[in-house]
């Protein structure tokens, strides 16, 4: 049986880890996020130009980082056990694993870094389809502040984030390689929030290049959806999401995504007007791509 890749991008805290939650109780459905493809090294695809033999590399570094994954712990029966209890599996599929006779179909991987660089996933695993979810940048940008507090002045004083493994340094300050160097002036005087936003402005524009090209958009291997419609209309937009990825409208994903809450749309109107005011300036035309603001 062929294995079938999927893959979710989006910034970080664009709702990409309860969409993967949903998609985990798929059947024969193999959900792996982050750490497993090091972050460094996507911020490194993403700055370096590759001769073709080191581009083939990095790809297949990819696709044999998901197998080696998948042959290491997809057939684990302390982690069936784990997955049945929180509903993931059926006693059918814990049975065929304890019976060594369990088959994965697809394996679904979310980085959000990656939407750095989108054309090397959709280069790397020429058949996967890449579920693409976009969300207000002034939500995305309060809720990186209040979850990871990750571009603090403090965590600029060293290459040791996932936001800025890679940059240069000016004022005391590493800067992340995604500001240009006529902007780091500005970027150090902004507050974390700003900062926040600019990374997502970053990488929306990152996607929205490379979804937004003729072959892409001809092709069937993207499908872009909205956090916001995911939260407020979660049953629509999972039928979407099953049809795009040719699964059938399981019970089980319908149980996860009537999980959805709309409570955190519109969370950044708690912040300052000033902060909204100067963040909506250094987003404003990504913002407005997307329908957010006029």
């Amino acid at each position: 049986m062929s294995l079938n890749y999927a893959a979710v991008l989006g910034c970080p805290r664009s709702g990409t880890t309860f969409l993967m939650s949903c998609l985990n109780a798929l059947p024969y459905t193999e959900c792996l996020s982050g750490i497993s493809f090091p972050v460094p090294v996507i911020h490194l695809i993403a700055t370096q130009k590759f001769t073709n033999i080191s581009q083939k590399c990095m790809d297949y570094a990819l696709e044999s980082t998901l197998n080696v994954y998948l042959d290491a712990y997809s057939g684990s029966r302390a982690k069936a056990i784990q997955h049945f209890v929180c509903g993931s599996l059926t006693l059918k599929e814990l049975r065929e694993i304890f019976q060594r006779n369990h088959q994965i179909k697809r394996i679904v991987y979310k980085e959000p870094f990656f939407s750095f660089t989108p054309e090397f996933v959709y280069r790397a695993l020429p058949e996967c389809k890449i579920i693409y979810l976009i969300r207000d940048g002034r939500d995305c940008a309060n809720s990186l502040v209040k979850s990871y507090g990750s571009l603090t002045d403090e965590k600029l004083g060293s290459h040791r984030t996932s936001e800025s493994p890679l940059g240069y340094f000016c004022k005391d300050r590493y800067i992340p390689w995604w500001v240009d160097s006529n902007e780091a002036d500005e970027f150090i005087q902004a507050s974390e929030y700003v900062r926040s936003i600019w990374m997502w402005k970053e990488m929306v524009k990152r996607c929205d290049d490379f979804f937004s090209k003729r072959d892409v958009t001809l092709g069937s291997r993207v499908l872009q959806i909205k956090y916001e419609e995911l939260v407020t209309q979660p049953i629509v937009t999972g039928q979407k999401i099953t049809d795009f990825l040719d699964v059938d409208f399981d019970k089980r994903f319908i149980k996860r995504l009537q999980k959805a809450s709309p409570s955190s749309i519109g969370k950044y109107k708690s912040r300052d007007q000033s902060e909204i005011d100067s963040a909506e300036k250094v987003a404003r035309s990504e913002l407005k791509t997307y329908g957010y603001i006029n």
